[in-house]
Parts: structure tokens; sequence; C-alpha cells
């Protein structure tokens, strides 16, 4: 019997441990992860607009994952070791594997590096950096993309609902969500002046002090709490060994998410580059797709059979929350913003979570 080791419990590893509850596999599985709980990234936004309660955005791991049989270990991985087959924990701990699969997500980068930006990353300190900041005099989201768009719209809301004054800013270095096109980024800016949120789109932070930051456009934005939402940055865990990565420090894998220089290594999620799509977006939409095919290869790769390929979908349907219980939908060049799209994220995000809870 052999023992596959997972690292992290992403997207991916969750639908792997929900597989496992019908589908048993004759191995020693272990889920290694530094918390034991893992919060969904989908509704974050409306955990910040006062619409879910921690119990709503989180699955519990630990009870998953017994369940499931698996083993559930709670520790941070710092090193791995894939001559002898080993992984090294923050605890101090060395743990032996025969066949892993990571899924750890990926970090934030610090445009300014000062210990007054926070992070929602690690996501078990999401609650904690997001209460202390929606009720700060001066917030600002620094990041225009899904998750800086949605957390400073979902942040005005709250402060609404509450009675306090909006003064939430958003500073991006391009236009808002340039990713989804340019009417998609027209629309999100007249909802953003509708909604009271003040944006500073082309703009990068120059120079911070205690009460103010500086742009390289000259304005002068006053803070109390900064929240960094910029885009994502490779683990240490690849950049302090040997493993082939991509050109920013991610874990390369083959499409078949096996990483190229050891078959047994797999990646999935953020943390990964798929080498045939170097381009692929880091979202939670691929995270999910390469859940299912991950399940089928790690189990196909413990009975010594050929493995499938990732073929990511052209277009998908994006939902982000806009505050208000209102969304905007997406899908190519397709947009739609009111009620209905958020109700349509509500039953999705919900129906997903649930899906983990027996």
């Amino acid at each position: 019997m052999s023992k596959l080791v997972l690292i992290g419990g992403g997207h991916a590893h969750l639908i792997f441990l929900r597989e496992l509850l019908t589908t048993s596999i004759p191995h020693e599985i272990v889920l290694i992860s530094a918390d034991p709980y893992q919060y969904y990234s989908g509704m974050f936004s409306g955990f910040t607009e006062g619409l879910y309660e921690m119990e709503d955005i989180r699955v519990n791991i630990e009870q998953l994952c017994d369940r499931a049989s698996v083993k559930f270990v709670a520790d941070t991985i710092i090193g791995l070791n894939p001559i002898d087959k080993t992984i090294e924990g923050s605890s101090g701990h060395t743990y032996s594997f025969d066949t892993i699969s990571i899924n750890i997500g990926s970090s934030i980068s610090k445009l300014v590096n000062s210990t007054a930006i926070k992070s929602i990353k690690p996501n078990y300190k999401f609650a904690t950096s997001i209460e202390a900041f929606r009720l700060g005099e001066q917030p600002v989201v620094i990041g225009g993309g899904s998750a800086g768009v949605e957390l400073a719209l979902s942040t005005a809301a709250w402060r609404k609902t509450n009675k306090k004054e909006a003064n939430v800013k958003l500073i991006s270095s391009s236009p808002l969500l340039s990713s989804y096109g340019k009417k998609a980024s027209i629309k999100i800016r007249q909802v953003a002046k509708r909604k009271g949120l003040e944006v500073f789109e082309n703009e990068r932070i120059e120079h911070l002090n205690q009460n103010f930051l500086i742009t390289d456009r000259n304005h002068n934005i006053k803070w109390s709490h900064l929240l960094s939402l910029t885009g994502p940055v490779a683990s240490p865990l690849f950049t302090e060994n040997v493993l082939l990565r991509d050109a920013i420090g991610f874990l390369l894998v083959k499409n078949t998410l096996q990483h190229k220089q050891y078959p047994f290594i797999f990646g999935a999620g953020d943390c990964a580059t798929v080498e045939e799509y170097p381009l692929l977006p880091k979202n939670g939409v691929y995270a999910v797709r390469q859940g299912q095919l991950l399940t089928q290869n790690l189990k196909r790769y413990l009975e010594n059979q050929d493995l499938l390929p990732f073929i990511p979908q052209k277009r998908f349907l994006s939902i982000l929350s806009t505050g208000n219980q209102e969304g905007l939908l997406t899908y190519g060049p397709f947009y739609l913003h009111g009620k209905i799209p958020w109700r349509i994220k509500h039953h999705i995000d919900k129906r997903f979570i649930d899906s983990f809870r027996f």
C-alpha cells in the first residue's frame, strides 16, 4: 500500500475528498494543512457585506477528512525533497510520501513593503483582516481585479448599512476589471461611482507614510487601513527547492497536472501553472475544473492507468458581487448587472459549499 500526501485544503483537494466519501482507494492518504478549515473565497464579498456568517463560508477540512478515512495533520509545509520523497513542516516534523499533490493556492504581492498593508491570504486569516478593515476610518483597497472590486464595493455596502461614512477608496494600476474587457470596465466604473466608491485607476503607490499615500500621479490619499488584493505570487515552497517552475515561480505541471521532472508530484489550482496554458488566469473557476481532473488522475496514477489531459474552457460564466445584493455577470463580451446575477451567484456558491457538508 503506497502513501498519498495532499498538501493544502484548496478547492481541488476538497473535491478529491468529497469523491472519497463514496469511492474508497486502497492506499494510505494524509492531508496536511495549516488550518482545520478552508474558507471559500467566492463568498468573501458576502461575508464582508454582512450577508454571511463565518460558518457559512468555510468547510471543516478535518471533519471531511475523518469522514473520507483520510488522516488530517495540522502543519505548514516549508520544504520538499523530491529525491528522498520527504516534506518538512514548520513544526519540525518530516513526512514521507510515495505520491504527493499540492493545492496551496498563491500569496498576494505587496507593491509597497509595509506591515500596515493587510492581506486576505492565507485565507484562514481573512475574517480577522476584513473585520478590522471595514471598521477603519479611511479604508483603501489596492488592486482593481475581481477580488479588489468585490471587497471594495462590499465594504462600502457594509458601511452604508451600519451608518458609517463610505470613505472607501480603490487604487488600481490598470483599468478596473481590465481582464474582463472594455465593456465590463466601463460598467463597473459606473457602478462604483453610483455606490460612492472613489476609484484611482492607472495609478501606483510610490510613497507611504503614517497617514497618507502618494501615487505616481501625485494624488495624496488619506488612509487608516490598507488591504492588498493585487496579483498572485508563488509560494516560497517552490522558490526554495529544485522543482521546475514557471518564469514567476509557480509549480510547473503538464496538462495531466503532473510535474515534468517528477511524475509522482501533482499540482492544481493557483499554486501551479499548466505548461500548455501558461497564460491561464489563476481563479476559482479553473481550480474547480482542475479539481475534477485531479481526482480522476490521482486515482488513475495509483492504479497505473493512463492519465487524462486538462483542457480549459475558452469562456466561462463569472459573477462578481457589487454590494447591496447586486452582481455583475459576464460571459465573453456579454454582461448583466443587477439583483438577478447576485441571486444566481448566491445559489451557485451555496450549492458548492453545501456539497462538502454532511
